[in-house]
């Protein structure tokens, strides 16, 4: 018996079932958290920019990633995990936007949400847990993917929320 056949089957056996085998956006997992976060950015920004949506670009080192119609909008983007959820890092409460928009990336579809930054800060967007131990600039959020909507639902989604807070 080959022993690099053997602990490869045993591999195998123990491994789970990759839920990203054969999508087609593949290639998202494949890149580094910073890539991750650019390539979501641009998504939003063609995708409501297509829709007729002025979108004011922010860059890296912008306080904000983008203005949406003026309002402006923090978006972090999460890949679906095996466990069926998204973890959106490094929501900061200490920068000055209006909405929070996450953008997940399953590997059949795209799903989003969004939310006031006074519902983040209030839980309301959901559980914010400290990135590191003793200190309170930089959270995560962890989604369920039923917690998420289609990314059909978007443009009426925005429109609705901008009009509430306006």
């Amino acid at each position: 018996m080959d022993a690099v056949e053997l602990l490869a089957d045993i591999i195998r056996e123990q491994s789970p079932e990759d839920i990203w085998a054969d999508s087609p956006l593949i290639g998202y997992r494949l890149l580094g958290n910073t890539n991750r976060g650019e390539i979501g950015e641009e998504f939003v920004r063609r995708y409501l920019g297509n829709a007729g949506f002025s979108i004011g670009n922010g860059n890296r080192a912008s306080e904000i990633d983008m203005a949406i119609e003026g309002h402006r909008t923090e978006v972090k983007t999460a890949s679906l995990g095996a466990n069926g959820t998204f973890q959106f890092n490094h929501v900061r409460l200490d920068r000055n936007y209006t909405f929070l928009l996450c953008l997940g990336i399953c590997p059949e579809q795209i799903v989003f949400n969004v939310w006031h930054k006074d519902d983040v800060t209030d839980g309301l967007a959901g559980r914010l847990v400290m990135m590191a131990q003793d200190q309170d600039i930089t959270y995560k959020i962890t989604k369920q993917l039923d917690d998420m909507r289609p990314v059909g639902e978007m443009i009426d989604t925005l429109l609705e929320r901008m009009a509430a807070h306006d």
